[in-house]
């Protein structure tokens, strides 16, 4: 509210001594002291009222007057009924510090100047619920009739994000920043994006929503249409609170329209994924890639990516680490820091987070995996920077995801068995982000990823138990032997040197290893079959 729309309320006069040009100032409460110096109890924007008991000489005047245009309030009101008019010291101090001052007269008390305040504050709070109510009715008709979500959305201050950072309404060159920030991040990242991943963060670890997060010199608002923040939610961050229901309102609206056109898309994307497994002719590919709005010319890269659990959720009982995607409530509740009680329904979950990974691809579950086909290549850098970005925003997550080289139509289900092939590779490993491309695998890893876990630690425990079980009946080093002698290429001076041995210890140990593997060093398919089982090794 404006102080000159308390000043012209009907009733007794409030004459201005002071100020005269300052009364648009806006005001937002009435606050009464009579303390000398009360800015403390000041936080911006009040209009003061004092009976100005505080005032035991002229000088009092200024002290007063400067602790509160120092706190910046609205104006001062100054009574006249206990001391008699306003001196003229305060009115001097409130001109020397452009500070309005109004007199209240002796028959106007304190709770009325406070009711005409009231009065005019509920009139501007009520005006702008309507407005806001009228707003908010326009731009759900404006949605109701087809328009884009980013017709009607704000032009500044508020964005709709996917949970691994990207900007999807909203202008991403007016996302929050501090000043000093270069427009790319050390590693390269778009400012935008790195912007982006903060907010995501923080939606992802609140615990409740709305939540708020600082970035800068500025708060920002983040709420989404679900209950909670999870993987693969879309969410609105604003700066204005007072927009965050609205804008999360037809941000629920818009995706309860875009709703039946997604469920269209992933049949499509299923039909697809079937037509891939079934190794159909080129034809057919070519028409089920053109029914999912995709070119029916390539080049395509095909994606298998799965969430599996962690490590903490496996030992909690949940599953086994590489077969058990998230959604297994057994360990989460009792382990609610290791693992968020919010990555559920797996599949769901799964084809939401590839879905905001990799846009624009055909998405659907095949066989527990999430396949995605995308008419685009070099995706293997931008994925792991989005599922490192995820692992760590969600506590206890983990992104596996295997992709396959550039392929054309004919290429396309053997692009899918290799994708698969390196997706199991990824799973197999122990990092928190495991994004492997088809290409970055060796022959033999190609070869071993589709191998069944229990076959490959058989094989591997079939050669290696007789050298651990003789290093810990001896205390020898037999497998660490093996381990440099392999690598040193079966060099016996180069291993030697490497482990500080005399040769003649070396070839002792390597007879032992020998006589009790049954595998010859000097013939090489010997030396494979035991630098397999090294690797194959858990």
């Amino acid at each position: 509210m404006r102080l000159r729309d308390v000043l012209e309320q009907p009733g007794v006069r409030l004459p201005v001594l002071a100020g005269e040009g300052e009364l648009d100032r806006p005001a937002h409460l009435a606050y009464t002291t009579d303390l000398l110096d009360p800015a403390r109890y000041l936080a911006g924007g009040e209009v003061v009222l004092t009976g100005m008991m505080w005032r035991r000489e002229p000088a009092d005047s200024e002290l007063f007057v400067a602790a509160l245009a120092g706190a910046g309030v609205a104006a001062l009101g100054a009574g006249e009924a206990l001391l008699g008019p306003v001196p003229a010291d305060l009115v001097e101090a409130c001109r020397r510090h452009r500070l309005p001052l109004f007199a209240v007269p002796a028959e106007v008390s304190f709770r009325e100047v406070t009711d005409r305040i009231n009065t005019v504050l509920w009139a501007e709070r009520e005006a702008g619920a309507l407005a806001a109510r009228s707003r908010r009715r326009g731009m759900v008709a404006t949605l109701a009739a087809g328009a884009d979500l980013a017709e009607v959305w704000p032009a500044t201050g508020a964005w709709v994000l996917t949970s691994t950072g990207r900007v999807i309404v909203g202008d991403p060159d007016d996302t929050p920043r501090d000043p000093d920030d270069p427009p790319r991040d050390l590693d390269g990242t778009p400012r935008d994006l790195a912007i982006g991943r903060r907010l995501a963060t923080a939606f992802l670890r609140a615990d409740t929503l709305p939540a708020r997060c600082r970035i800068g010199d500025r708060d920002f608002h983040l709420d989404a249409p679900g209950p909670t923040a999870a993987p693969g939610t879309r969410f609105v961050a604003c700066a204005d609170p007072t927009l965050l229901e609205e804008l999360v309102e037809l941000t629920a609206l818009d995706a309860a329209r875009s709703e039946r056109a997604r469920r269209i898309e992933r049949r499509l994307a299923s039909h697809l994924a079937a037509t891939l497994t079934s190794a159909a002719d080129p034809p057919e590919l070519a028409a089920a890639l053109h029914a999912c709005g995709l070119p029916t010319t390539g080049p395509y890269t095909v994606l298998v990516a799965t969430l599996p659990a962690s490590a903490s959720a496996s030992r909690s009982g949940s599953g086994e680490g590489s077969g058990c995607s998230f959604g297994g409530t057994a360990g989460i509740g009792a382990a609610k820091r290791a693992v968020s009680p919010k990555l559920h329904d797996a599949d769901g979950v799964a084809v939401a987070v590839v879905e905001e990974m990799v846009p624009g691809a055909a998405v659907a579950v095949v066989d527990g995996e999430v396949v995605a086909v995308v008419a685009d290549v070099g995706r293997v850098g931008v994925l792991r920077e989005a599922g490192r970005h995820l692992t760590t925003a969600a506590r206890g997550a983990r992104f596996a995801a295997g992709l396959s080289e550039a392929a054309g139509v004919a290429e396309l289900s053997a692009a899918l068995s290799r994708a698969r092939h390196a997706h199991r590779y990824a799973v197999e490993q122990r990092d928190r982000v495991a994004v492997i491309g088809s290409d970055e695998l060796a022959s033999h890893d190609l070869l071993l990823a589709g191998v069944p876990r229990a076959t490959r630690q058989a094989f591997a425990d079939r050669l290696l138990a007789p050298l651990r079980a003789y290093d810990a009946d001896h205390h020898a080093d037999l497998v660490r032997t093996l381990q440099t002698f392999l690598a040193c290429d079966g060099s016996w001076t180069r291993c030697a040197a490497e482990m500080h041995l005399h040769v003649n210890t070396l070839r002792y140990r390597i007879r032992r290893i020998a006589d009790l593997t049954g595998r010859d060093l000097d013939r090489f398919t010997d030396r494979v079959d035991l630098y397999l089982a090294l690797r194959l090794d858990n």
